[in-house]
């Protein structure tokens, strides 16, 4: 058995942040960092053009659902989290957004900590950023020198040789490298509608923006690649690893058994109610595990483009279609998968009609309060998003809208002490009335957005939306196709 000083388990974005982190400022230390998933090394599943897909690769996904989800037609809703180093990192959208500052001003009040401040978040934030300034065609839409993030751009060989010698910047953060001509025209009519924003990760998201991407180079960035390429000689990786157990001595921790969220429970740690039902002594009963659980929905909608449109196409729908795609984009950058290099409108959006609800007046006077904070949207849409909704030729602009989904907060707990059981996930979607009246009105509100004169120039007709735009229609769309936005939108 082999002795370590510090033990991190997991390898997602945390894990491997705080290993580095514990490796490189303790060289006399031994750390361990264990994973359940494996190293997620092959190239082939780092190409950013096929972000989408990398979540349907074998060992990337722990393939979770949630519960029956009663205010979704009972639905068991995918709620799809990255297996092996890098987390959630190696699967997901790539989108990097780091939220509003009054989300981190929020959390600073609830737990009287001015670390996790706005203004003091934000100077981590630059500092583990390396922000690759935007190609030239991207610079009257993206301007993040304004607020100071402008600095960790490479600009020449000699710059980019003394950031790799110097930098504590590890996360490469930028936008797409292929400009899409009729993007120009997108966002140039967008502006009619929203106000502009040329850096949604200032701290005020609000309004519309180029999508900000966890990408560098044609390939996204995980936080193993970022924090785990250069591995401290202190630093011990080990994959395949489940841990099943935290070895205590009275009520600490000294050391762990392993063979996902199994590991507190499984050692006495936790709700005792949950851990009694499973027949599990109880060590430390710690009511808050697994609870406030909190996450988005998202509905797509597509409208079918004139053959003409500058628009997205050709979704691909298969193992062997990805290959011809790959092969294609390999040997001349074009193919199916050029589209998926192409920029994204993001916004993050006020909404007057909830803000004047009912639904939002019976909130407490906090959460109102809150709410109401200059820089906190109510919903957010992406567009340029892939789409099976239509097939090729045909054109298509598929817009996702993305809302708080359970403002009555969700739960996760152990299903039984077999660690290769998922655990039982329950978001409880929809499940306030605030939650209904968000869904609602923002889906509500992209639609008369997207059917705006300047916005609808091309389109032909919806592919997918709800059948009109009174309240039941929209509800019966979100109770019927509305996913988990976990991996779309957040790095």
């Amino acid at each position: 058995m082999t002795d370590y000083d510090y033990i991190v388990v997991g390898a997602g974005p945390a894990g491997c942040a705080l290993a580095k982190r514990l490796a490189d400022h303790l060289p006399r230390q031994n750390i361990l960092l264990l994973d359940a998933g494996g190293p997620n090394e092959d190239k082939a599943h780092q190409t950013f053009g096929e972000r989408h897909w990398t979540l349907t690769v074998p060992g990337y996904n722990w393939g979770y659902k949630t519960v029956s989800q009663p205010e979704l037609d009972s639905r068991e809703v995918d709620y799809s989290r990255g297996k092996g180093l890098g987390g959630s990192t190696a699967i997901n959208f790539c989108v990097y957004t780091r939220g509003p500052s009054a989300d981190y001003d929020h959390w600073s009040a609830l737990v009287e900590d001015p670390a996790w401040a706005w203004e003091n978040v934000e100077k981590r934030f630059d500092r583990v950023e390396n922000f690759h300034h935007p190609i030239s065609e991207a610079s009257g839409y993206v301007a993040v020198a304004d607020d100071g993030r402008g600095k960790r751009g490479y600009g020449t060989i000699l710059m980019l040789l003394i950031t790799i010698l110097t930098r504590h910047s590890l996360v490469d953060v930028g936008v797409t490298e292929i400009w899409d001509p009729g993007f120009d025209e997108f966002m140039k009519n967008a502006y009619h509608y929203h106000p502009k924003n040329n850096n949604h990760n200032s701290g005020n998201p609000i309004g519309i923006s180029v999508c900000q991407l966890s990408a560098c180079g044609g390939h996204r960035v995980t936080a193993s690649g970022a924090y785990l390429a250069s591995t401290p000689s202190n630093l011990t990786i080990m994959t395949n690893a489940t841990v099943t157990k935290l070895v205590l001595k009275g009520k600490s921790v000294v050391g762990v058994e392993y063979s996902l969220l199994t590991e507190f429970y499984t050692s006495g740690i936790g709700p005792s109610q949950d851990l009694s039902v499973l027949g599990i002594p109880v060590v430390q009963d710690l009511p808050g595990v697994g609870k406030n659980l909190q996450d988005r929905l998202f509905l797509e909608l597509v409208t079918v483009q004139d053959p003409g449109s500058h628009h997205r196409t050709s979704y691909i729908d298969s193992p062997s279609a990805l290959g011809q795609a790959r092969k294609e984009w390999t040997k001349n950058k074009s193919g199916p998968l050029s589209d998926y290099y192409l920029p994204q409108m993001i916004a993050y959006l006020k909404s007057d009609k909830i803000a004047s609800s009912k639904e939002f007046e019976d909130l407490d006077d906090q959460t109102r309060q809150f709410m109401h904070a200059e820089t906190k949207p109510f919903y957010e849409i992406v567009s340029q998003n892939p789409s099976p909704s239509v097939k090729a030729p045909e054109k298509y602009l598929s817009t996702a809208v993305a809302f708080p989904g359970n403002h009555g907060s969700g739960s996760i707990r152990l299903a039984s002490l077999n660690s290769n059981d998922p655990p039982i996930i329950d978001p409880k979607f929809l499940s306030h009335p605030f939650d209904k009246r968000v869904a609602i009105e923002s889906v509500r509100e992209t639609l008369t957005f997207l059917k705006q004169p300047l916005m609808a120039k091309g389109s032909l007709r919806f592919a997918a939306g709800p059948d009109g735009h009174s309240d039941e229609e929209i509800l019966v769309r979100n109770i019927d196709a509305s996913s988990s936005d976990g991996n779309v939108s957040r790095s």
